[in-house]
């Protein structure tokens, strides 16, 4: 597909004298080409994140998604009063949400299971991965069910955790063992929790992973003149923790052009979705005549009407990339000066959902990129910032330029000088 300048011709001017003629033309057009297409990373490093996901939501526009946290625990030490009586009352473990989600968060209660770990989690690379594995016993050790409250990122879940655990682990304190004398010990003992979705759950939903939430909390008294409550905490370690995704994609491949999916380009968090930018035609703007410079462009980009709502909220920022022919990002978009990376400033229309759309000036990369063949070439990735695409599994469907509802726009001005 060829570049297609049906123009607007704003200005002309001439000047010259007996030996030069000149002429300048200013030209607005929003026909340029632009290409979208969908990016699959092989994984992404979830360990060590503040924000994990867990649920299962499985949907036409999505496909089907289930995101299972795991998470080896810190010992806590006791020191022992020998003329005291240790009484066990029980053993929690208690959450916060973290107020994103995906999916449908009004059907009922989630319910979650929780399994014992079965060999340790060992980092790859100093990191695990959404696609990393570890086995755990399939009997669950407990389970918990709970009602999404979207937004509520304050919203406490706390559940017990069987009797017998809490208190062998009262007594193996008393008893100073070997078992928690150390985290290596420890860890080898007790290697960990994997907290995984029910498989008919309708909803992902994202959690706090901190000293306060995820956390395991061993109540007891201690009795000697009088009753005291005490609680001991072992907190989710700050480096073996990590979120898991199972994305079932229907065998599609790595990189898909939006021709191949109706016209459509796929953006999502911790499945590792992107859109890959291109302006195949952009050189043809240099054969308009002896010099073109670019004065400005501004690339618009719709989500797809029907792809976003109550169920699927549309991330408020969005960054830009510049990347070289083998996709390696390179650099940010910012702002004119240079100084502020650009978020996509989201324009939404409730009345009118299609008219909802980013904006992006990508001005300096396009007289950039003017001429440059080869590997000078760069393209755009467009992604959620690092705290969402890490962490959440917020997405947005963008139109390409052959959709019938929401095409993405480029206005280009550019002049044109001939001699």
């Amino acid at each position: 597909c060829l570049l297609i300048l049906l123009s607007c011709r704003d200005e002309m001017s001439t000047a010259g004298s007996k030996w030069v003629e000149s002429a300048l033309r200013n030209i607005i057009t929003d026909t340029c080409t632009v290409s979208l297409s969908t990016i699959l990373s092989d994984s992404l490093a979830t360990s060590g994140d503040s924000i994990c996901q867990i649920g299962h939501h499985n949907s036409s526009l999505w496909g089907d998604i289930r995101s299972s946290f795991y998470v080896e625990y810190d010992v806590h030490t006791l020191s022992i009063d020998d003329e005291a009586i240790y009484q066990f009352d029980s053993i929690t473990c208690r959450l916060y949400a973290s107020g994103n989600y995906l999916g449908d968060t009004l059907s009922g209660a989630q319910r979650i299971y929780l399994h014992q770990l079965t060999e340790n989690m060992e980092l790859n690379n100093n990191y695990l991965y959404s696609t990393s594995t570890v086995p755990y016993n399939p009997t669950p050790l407990a389970s918990f069910s709970f009602t999404p409250h979207p937004g509520q990122d304050k919203e406490e879940i706390s559940f017990r955790l069987p009797d017998e655990l809490g208190k062998e682990w009262l007594t193996l304190l008393q008893e100073n063992s070997d078992n928690m004398s150390s985290q290596e010990k420890f860890r080898l003992y007790f290697k960990g929790l994997a907290f995984v979705p029910d498989a008919g759950g309708t909803c992902v939903n994202g959690f706090q992973v901190n000293d306060s939430s995820l956390c395991i909390r061993l109540h007891y008294h201690i009795i000697t003149e009088t009753a005291s409550e005490q609680t001991l905490t072992f907190t989710p370690s700050n480096t073996l923790k990590f979120t898991q995704i199972k994305h079932d994609r229907n065998g599609t491949d790595n990189a898909l052009s939006s021709e191949k999916t109706d016209n459509q380009s796929y953006l999502q968090g911790m499945t590792g979705l992107y859109i890959k930018i291109e302006f195949p035609h952009l050189n043809n703007l240099l054969w308009e005549g002896d010099l073109v410079t670019i004065e400005s462009a501004t690339l618009q980009l719709y989500p797809v009407k029907g792809t976003h709502g109550d169920q699927y909220p549309l991330p408020e920022t969005l960054i830009l990339y510049t990347a070289n022919e083998n996709d390696v990002t390179e650099d940010v978009i910012t702002d004119l000066l240079g100084t502020s990376v650009q978020n996509g400033s989201l324009v939404t229309d409730e009345m009118a959902p299609e008219n909802t759309y980013y904006s992006f000036d990508i001005t300096s990369f396009l007289q950039n990129n003017l001429g440059a063949i080869g590997y000078n070439r760069k393209n755009l990735k467009l992604m959620l910032p690092d705290d969402l695409f890490f962490t959440t599994l917020k997405g947005v469907v963008f139109g390409d330029m052959q959709h019938t509802t929401n095409p993405v726009k480029l206005t280009l001005r550019y002049k044109v000088y001939n001699y």
